[in-house]
């Protein structure tokens, strides 16, 4: 027979309509329809591929570092691999004398373990991931992040092995005549076992980290990610048990090739298409608001912001509020890293903690800014010390003005909308006017 992507009917491809005809099956020829969607295909993975190196060029910008650029990457191989062995599987292409009449290396590590295990637990770590440092505090690069993927990695390598070393009558082999792999019923309901097993893993570790912090929830790309995976192996054990003999339908094999590849694509895209075309269009706006939702959220020890990446702020110790969730939760972050060293924090909870301000800050009391009142301070201190008698006498204990004032929060703060001044207001354009107040 001869090999290679036709767009007209090559004789090979009449003999095995013949051969066909002589077991009682129709068989479609491989022609234009196939090249054509192999063409599409590809084109679709060398854009993705051009966004992969873009993505690694700008793995440092911090709204990228925070998808996981290498694990993204990984993940895009992933798929071409799929793709790769969804081309020799689904019949698109000629497999006579050629390294793809070997089934068990194209339909079981390349299409199984490699394409959809591999993509189901890259997506898995990464939820897991995720888990770990927003629900359990804990460090994301730890062995104990990567021993349950190992684990994994190491049931699916045995599960291999194991199919591997039996008969291929009794798991997959070549068929010469329709020049097709054949897949056993046994191993066909193994694989698809193992697949939905790593498809409710993937939806668990999702539905734990429904409830994170804003800047790393990713509930809707959540949902879209479970409902394409569940679609598509929907769609998979139906049409190997429906139409076990597909790959010889041009329809359905080009249905099921462009599906597999639409889904995989849309679900890498929903989650890297907005910080990648905001990263290219709005960089440093979109750099701005990330980081206002990051220490919005309090995450800025989780996450360590360059501070080259830092926007420049008059008022380094500028209060904001965040009561997203519990109404009770309302507390004030200063957005300065000193605040994770001495862990101070304003809240209805410690309506009484004592704030240590710049001479900028835009905090005000009764008695004036925290400036005003240290340098009253220091005048009355050295007025005092003018005035203290000698060792010998006594005297009656006075009160010395303190630096810190108190601040107590009623139990329901009103919150008064003003206008930023012009000092302010050059370096608050990436804020949302509604989210601008003062106690």
């Amino acid at each position: 027979m001869g090999n290679g992507i036709s767009f007209a009917v090559t004789e090979s491809e009449l003999q095995r309509q013949i051969a066909g005809e002589r077991m009682e099956l129709r068989v479609d020829p491989r022609g234009k329809a196939d090249a054509i969607m192999i063409i599409v295909v590809g084109v679709l993975y060398m854009i993705n591929f051009l966004s992969i190196l873009y993505l690694m060029w700008n793995r440092r910008y911090p709204p990228l570092k925070a998808k996981n650029p290498v694990l993204m990457a990984l993940l895009m191989a992933v798929f071409l691999v799929w793709y790769v062995s969804d081309l020799q599987i689904n019949g698109h292409l000629p497999l006579a004398n050629t390294p793809l009449a070997n089934c068990k290396a194209f339909g079981l590590w390349m299409r199984i373990l490699i394409g959809v295990c591999g993509m189901l637990s890259l997506i898995a770590l990464r939820a897991y991931g995720l888990y770990r440092v927003f629900v359990l505090n804990r460090p994301y690069h730890s062995l104990a992040l990567y021993l349950p993927f190992a684990i994994y990695l190491v049931c699916i390598i045995a599960y291999g092995i194991a199919i591997q070393s039996l008969d291929s009558s009794k798991t997959t082999h070549y068929i010469p005549e329709l020049d097709i792999c054949d897949i056993n019923s046994g191993l066909k309901i193994s694989m698809f076992v193992l697949m939905w097993i790593s498809l409710y893993i993937v939806m668990f570790a999702h539905w734990m980290i429904r409830n994170i912090k804003s800047s790393f929830n990713e509930s809707r790309e959540m949902v879209v990610t479970c409902s394409i995976l569940f679609a598509v192996l929907i769609y998979e054990t139906v049409i190997n048990y429906a139409r076990p003999m597909y790959p010889l339908n041009v329809s359905l094999r080009i249905v099921t090739t462009v599906l597999n590849h639409f889904a995989t694509n849309s679900l890498w895209w929903t989650i890297m298409a907005v910080p990648m075309y905001k990263s290219i269009f709005q960089r440093q706006r979109y750099l701005n608001q990330w980081i206002f939702k990051l220490r919005m959220d309090g995450l800025q020890k989780e996450y360590e912001v360059d501070s080259d990446e830092i926007p420049t702020n008059h008022h380094r110790s500028l209060l904001m509020t965040s009561t997203t969730g519990n109404k009770d939760g309302g507390e004030f972050y200063p957005i300065d890293n000193c605040i994770y060293e001495n862990n101070v924090v304003v809240s209805r909870r410690n309506p009484h903690a004592s704030l240590s301000q710049s001479s900028e800050s835009p905090l005000f009391t009764n008695g004036g800014s925290a400036y005003d009142q240290a340098r009253r301070v220091q005048h009355t201190g050295d007025a005092i010390r003018d005035r203290l008698p000698p060792r010998n006498q006594s005297i009656s204990p006075k009160l010395t003005p303190q630096l810190y004032t108190p601040i107590s929060f009623p139990e329901d703060p009103v919150m008064v909308r003003v206008k930023p001044g012009a000092a302010q207001r050059g370096n608050s354009n990436h804020y949302d006017a509604n989210d601008r107040y003062l106690i």
